[in-house]
């Protein structure tokens, strides 16, 4: 047995209004008294009328649709980005078309396409590895607005919203020298990583500050691979033994470390209580929100500002749409000391 869908017809008839009344409820637009507003959006509540979201956008070119592309759906700090975009698209009656890219530009250009083609009315990226000119172009031609929301990014002339990575290593760092620390090193990320470029940028900047021994064989390369950050860990705690605290690139990158540290005897201390006179080692790492597995560990995180980076990106597209003439920003998030936690 088929169930008749709701019209609009439907709702005229049984609100005892015109069709044209309705639509002009539904579009929001028009002079319609309140009392006959209030009485056609009773009747579409209790007749359990659906609004056809691809005729509306037919009829006004809007089919408040953001659309969203991140690189990877189970990262930890992007899955916050995600998180924070959608809840403050909702207050504003967008709906997200969330994609994921992965790490090529192929699957980043069939994400673009597919969200081009639905017609949705701003596209936000995050991580800006693949946004270029070209694309910046592509998207203009469309009349979409693009936001990109990023750990680190090269982009130019578009809005960027993003975490201050340099001052968050400037703040690790100095946190561990006024705890006492002299022989600090970075370990972990890549070197591709712009992420990591930053960091190091604010690591290295604070030890010459504070006149400390600054060495290119103490910053560590590896990727997150658990076995590989082990083993560079105690390789390099063998070799370095005098480094006293090191600050871990990303939370698997700080259990690893951790991992390693202990296999090789030595005690590990939080960031707030370290003693000269143990085989010790601090560790502090960026939290890209993952750490509450870390918790009962002590490993001290510098959290950084995922949620508010998607708050801040979602807020910045619904600017753009309505004023697309507007000059780009670029927007830093900082982590504070409240942020500080073990």
């Amino acid at each position: 047995m088929t169930v008749r869908k709701v019209t609009i017809t439907d709702v005229a008839q049984e609100a005892g209004v015109s069709v044209a009344t309705v639509s002009l409820v539904l579009s929001g637009k028009g002079r319609i008294s309140q009392k006959t507003a209030d009485k056609v959006n009773a009747t579409i509540e209790a007749l359990g009328y659906v609004r056809n979201q691809q005729a509306a956008f037919l009829r006004d070119n809007v089919s408040n649709v953001i659309g969203l592309i991140i690189p990877d759906l189970t990262s930890p700090f992007y899955s916050e980005v995600a998180s924070g975009i959608s809840r403050y698209l909702e207050t504003h009656n967008k709906i997200v078309f969330l994609t994921q890219s992965g790490n090529s530009r192929e699957s980043f250009n069939l994400c673009l396409d597919s969200l081009i083609s639905y017609g949705v009315d701003g596209i936000i990226v995050g991580g800006g590895s693949y946004l270029n000119q070209d694309i910046q172009q592509r998207l203009a031609r469309h009349h979409i607005p693009v936001v990109c929301a990023a750990r680190a990014s090269e982009c130019s002339g578009i809005d960027i919203i993003r975490p201050d990575n340099t001052l968050a290593a400037k703040i690790a760092t100095e946190h561990l020298i006024n705890n006492g620390h002299h022989q600090i090193a970075y370990f972990g990320g890549e070197g591709h990583s712009l992420t990591r470029a930053e960091r190091i940028g604010g690591y290295c900047s604070t030890l010459i500050q504070y006149g400390l021994p600054f060495k290119t064989e103490w910053i560590i390369d590896v990727d997150n691979k658990q076995q590989h950050i082990i083993e560079k860990m105690t390789d390099f705690l063998h070799q370095y033994p005098k480094v006293s605290a090191v600050i871990c690139h990303n939370t698997a990158t700080a259990l690893g470390a951790y991992l390693g540290a202990l296999k090789i005897g030595n005690t590990i201390s939080s960031a707030d209580n370290y003693s000269y006179f143990n085989q010790e080692i601090t560790l502090l790492g960026f939290d890209d929100i993952g750490s509450e597995a870390l918790y009962d560990i002590p490993v001290s995180f510098i959290t950084q500002p995922a949620r508010e980076i998607g708050i801040n990106a979602a807020s910045r597209i619904i600017q753009r749409m309505n004023d697309s003439d507007s000059a780009p920003q670029s927007v830093l998030l900082a982590p504070g000391f409240s942020q500080l936690k073990s």
